[in-house]
């Protein structure tokens, strides 16, 4: 009897222990793994949106070096274009000035375009 009283006193002692010192573990146990979980989560979030911010970043890379290019060739079809319409109003006889003023020419450029393809002067007499 007095072993079952024993057993009794040890079964009761190891409850006293279950409550006092494993059960407020178990409950933190269970706490940080909420937590874990829920750092997992985060992690991944955050990984699916680096990889998307990558892509993103490379798709605007390839459009601004489109744009780029694209840009590139509009001024470099744009940049004849004032000399074109500079030489045809020279050649109907606009005088300088216009020239500089009308399509940002300098001084030394409209000149030039008007020696070489200027015609007779809107204000100068026919045959002088």
């Amino acid at each position: 009897m007095q072993i079952a009283w024993f057993m009794g006193g040890a079964l009761a002692a190891l409850l006293i222990y279950e409550l006092i010192a494993v059960l407020p573990l178990r409950r933190r146990v269970a706490q940080l793994a909420r937590s874990h979980a829920a750092i997992e989560q985060g992690h991944e979030t955050i990984t699916r949106l680096t990889i998307r911010q990558v892509n993103n970043e490379r798709r605007y890379a390839q459009q601004f070096t489109r744009l780029e290019d694209r840009l590139g060739r509009i001024e470099l079809r744009g940049e004849g274009r004032p000399y074109e319409q500079a030489i045809t109003l020279a050649a109907q006889g606009e005088d300088v000035g216009r020239l500089v003023s009308c399509f940002g020419l300098t001084a030394g450029e409209a000149s030039l375009v008007s020696l070489l393809h200027g015609g007779p002067r809107s204000d100068e007499p026919p045959g002088q």
